[in-house]
């Protein structure tokens, strides 16, 4: 990571936001130091990419604020599955938790799915360009806050793929297919002709190699990796150049938030403000050592589209897809183009200082299809 991006691409302690604990007091030389254990939850194993990233951020939080936050953690789903980690966060079940609200509770987040298909490969420039919206959107920051929750920060999930039992190398490949899939990759491949399976994500993995479904998509390069599809499929796809559909939000109960002391919620916006940059430094290391894997497993033929193939799938899905968001964004009461327009002006600004290449592309540049 440059200190050219490091510089451009600072964030303010308006990036943060926090809720929900458990708390108790440590008596010291005659001073009263509050102490918070605050709980955390998410249905992402401890392996995931993601997740790596939120134990980097808990880690600092405990050590700058000199162990006056910690935290206990649940991985896995083994405290909330994902459609419940964010109601739980609501309700105060949970104090802090990670997943995907846009996905599962698609109205209360419209705004937070504005990751599109077809606008990046780049989940950093995802990560960055969201960070930039929190800080100057008040209606994504309300979004939350009308959950009773407040927004920590989100990160790009790396480009989806498709791993399938049969090879997807053009359209006509997916007429058909049972595919999991969920969000905009839903509707993408079902304009395509497959058939979108609704499934858990974990659920998903065993459902493929016991080919009770044929395909496996809003499936993140880094996520499937690290769950092991790479070790059984037969067959993975660029998808036609889908790229980045999602973000990962991680917020704090507000409760929480309100009732941690002042000098605690600045080093907790410290550190969610610097994310974003340490979130750029790991990835490469992190794509690296997936390829190696997927190489090392031997089991996956992998496929990338032909530039008139992903033209097709583009031509096809892209406006439907985001015509489908800017509908339900305006029918919120928001201003879906502008929205829109932004974030696509703040990815653009974002890849200018990066330069990622995703996962497969990498693969073969390194050892052919």
């Amino acid at each position: 990571m440059s200190a050219i991006i490091k510089k451009r691409w600072s964030f303010g302690t308006a990036a943060a936001l926090v809720s929900g604990f458990t708390s108790g007091l440590v008596l010291a030389g005659g001073m009263a130091a509050a102490q918070t254990t605050i709980t955390y939850a998410t249905y992402f194993s401890a392996s995931d990419p993601l997740v790596q990233v939120d134990r980097w951020f808990m880690d600092e939080v405990t050590e700058r604020t000199g162990g006056n936050v910690t935290f206990e953690t649940f991985f896995g789903g083994s405290m909330l599955g994902g459609p419940d980690i964010y109601p739980g966060l609501s309700r105060g079940a949970v104090d802090m938790g990670m997943s995907v609200p846009a996905a599962f509770q698609r109205d209360d987040y419209v705004l937070t799915n504005i990751t599109l298909p077809y606008i990046t490969d780049d989940s950093v420039a995802t990560s960055f360009a969201f960070a930039r919206l929190a800080q100057e959107s008040e209606a994504l920051q309300k979004e939350y806050g009308d959950q009773n929750v407040k927004l920590l920060y989100a990160l790009g999930f790396s480009e989806n793929v498709i791993w399938s039992n049969e090879p997807v190398r053009k359209v006509e490949d997916l007429e058909g297919m049972r595919i999991r899939s969920v969000m905009s990759v839903a509707t993408a491949l079902e304009l395509l002709g497959a058939v979108p399976v609704q499934m858990a994500f974990g659920d998903s993995v065993g459902a493929l190699q016991r080919e009770v479904i044929d395909g496996f998509s809003s499936a993140p390069f880094l996520t499937s990796i690290s769950v092991g599809v790479h070790e059984f499929a037969p067959y993975v796809s660029d998808a036609g150049g889908m790229g980045v559909y999602a973000v990962s939000s991680t917020s704090m109960n507000l409760d929480t938030w309100n009732s941690l002391s002042e000098e605690d919620r600045a080093k907790i916006e410290e550190v969610a403000s610097e994310v974003p940059n340490h979130y750029a430094s790991v990835l490469e290391p992190m794509v690296e050592e997936s390829v190696a894997k997927l190489k090392e497993a031997g089991a996956t033929e992998v496929i990338i589209m032909s530039e008139e193939e992903k033209q097709r799938f583009r031509d096809t899905v892209a406006q439907p897809i985001w015509d489908d968001w800017l509908a339900a964004a305006d029918a919120a009461g928001h201003d879906g183009a502008a929205f829109l327009e932004r974030y696509r002006e703040l990815v653009a600004e974002a890849e200018a200082d990066l330069n990622y290449v995703p996962g497969l592309t990498r693969y073969t540049e390194k050892y052919g299809e």
